[in-house]
């Protein structure tokens, strides 16, 4: 009786662990189709041996059934590993706007009971704005002052001729590009988070089998801590995936990219400026600059960096001179490298050391990508891939649907695909610009070069195939 119980619970852990290995989809159909047969073979043998008589049969059918155990303990922690990590980041339901109620450092202002007056700007695509203030006075009402210019704003607060500022704490950083040692002057007294529920407007297919091409947009947001902490985007890369030939391409678009931010009219902006106002507004000002669609997005931190180089066990760049970065003090030899997590975010992020700043900035960032592709990709190993999943939980967001992205894996592990990728840069001119976050104060852009944006639109059609 015991050794029926015994087996019908064997069989029973085997069929729930094919069930979950199927519905994962991360395991390709050829390797699941070996588990299977090899569980059929191992509960036949099972089966005939545990009821044998003789004792070494009995002991050789339980031998077989613990490395069917540990085999089906493989399958359940691969789908738990697989589904815990999609569920994180795929599963997005807000992005959060930290507005701070900023004084200035030689004050003896501490707290909001020290403050009588305060300055706020009011921007019409900030929409939670209002609703920050809203929390504001329920903390405490103060005699708020309206402006409807940043520079006004900030002019009035340095003169002392209100105590504090209310603003989106990105701003600090915008203020900071136009008026010299601003943040070295300030402190902030108070916090308040705004969670806006993300929705997803687009229709997007999920299915990798019926899909020929699509664009990614990577954004790299200034920022450590929760991914979903909306940021500036210091990184713009739009991945041109064409499942059909093989092809990927990496478009950068510079930082200080002058830009008419969608939906806005009068003073064009920064690209990164946009990162302010959400995701969507990175996605939607990109798709109009090069007349695309931009079908998904993944969103990654300086966290996320550091962990997925250190999780793939470092990346090997070829730098074209020799530098000390700013971050992190990377030196970084003429040649080859090997970095580590933190001295890749290093490399990427360095811009000073560089006669053309942010340009050569942008193509380490394509090599430090390009970098990781081709790491990922040459591995046939499915615990490469959990492996990374366990690393990016916290430190990624997507509106890539989980079923598409375990059919990529899929696909990869059992085809090992050998892809092309070709990294390409918009250029530009320095220059100086009145902008939309920031009217009034002159800043540093980036005027477009219309032919190298030409070139990189026409670049992109020949990849992207519209007709999925």
């Amino acid at each position: 009786m015991i050794k029926k119980i015994y087996y019908i619970l064997i069989l029973l852990f085997s069929i729930m662990s094919i069930y979950l290995g199927f519905n994962s989809t991360i395991i390709p159909d050829n390797i699941l189709y070996l588990i299977i047969l090899f569980y059929v073979i191992n509960l036949l043998l099972i089966l005939i041996l545990l009821f044998r008589k003789k004792k070494i049969f009995q002991i050789l059918g339980i031998f077989l059934s613990i490395i069917v155990i540990i085999v089906n303990s493989g399958l359940v922690f691969v789908y738990y590993k697989s589904n815990s990590f999609f569920n994180k980041i795929t599963n997005i339901e807000y992005e959060t706007n930290n507005y701070a109620v900023i004084v200035l450092n030689d004050s003896k202002l501490n707290n909001l009971d020290d403050i009588v007056s305060i300055g706020l700007f009011y921007n019409e695509i900030d929409r939670n704005y209002k609703d920050a203030i809203v929390e504001l006075d329920d903390k405490r009402e103060l005699e708020k002052k309206e402006y409807d210019n940043v520079l006004t704003l900030v002019t009035d607060f340095l003169g002392k001729k209100v105590d504090a500022l209310f603003v989106n704490e990105n701003y600090i950083d915008i203020i900071d590009e136009g008026t010299d040692k601003f943040k070295e002057n300030i402190k902030t007294i108070d916090t308040i988070a705004i969670n806006t529920e993300v929705k997803q407007n687009r229709q997007l297919m999920n299915d990798i089998k019926k899909i020929k091409s699509f664009n990614i947009y990577i954004s790299g947001i200034d920022a450590y801590g929760p991914i979903s902490t909306v940021a500036r985007s210091d990184v713009n890369i739009i991945a041109t995936v064409n499942m059909k030939t093989n092809q990927i391409l990496l478009t950068n678009t510079p930082r200080d990219y002058y830009v008419q931010l969608h939906g806005t009219t009068g003073n064009k902006d920064k690209l990164t400026h946009a990162g302010v106002y959400g995701i969507d507004m990175s996605i939607q000002t990109l798709e109009d600059l090069y007349e695309t669609n931009i079908d998904y997005y993944i969103r990654v931190n300086f966290n996320s960096l550091i962990t997925l180089v250190d999780a793939i066990e470092g990346v090997d760049i070829y730098a074209d001179q020799t530098v000390t970065t700013l971050h992190y003090k990377v030196h970084v030899k003429q040649g080859w490298n090997h970095f580590n997590g933190e001295q890749a975010l290093g490399y990427a992020r360095e811009r000073y050391a560089y006669m053309d700043g942010d340009r050569h900035r942008g193509r380490n960032q394509q090599q430090i990508i390009e970098a990781i592709i081709k790491k990922v990709t040459e591995s046939k190993d499915i615990n490469t891939y959990i492996k990374l999943l366990s690393t990016l939980e916290s430190g990624m967001q997507t509106n890539i649907d989980k079923k598409m992205i375990n059919g990529m894996i899929n696909l990869q592990v059992k085809n090992n695909y050998n892809w092309g990728v070709e990294s390409l840069a918009v250029t530009g001119y320095d220059a100086g610009g009145y902008t939309y976050s920031y009217p009034g104060q002159y800043l540093y852009v980036m005027q477009p070069d219309i032919d190298s944006l030409n070139i990189a639109k026409n670049k992109i059609k020949e990849i992207y195939v519209v007709d999925n």
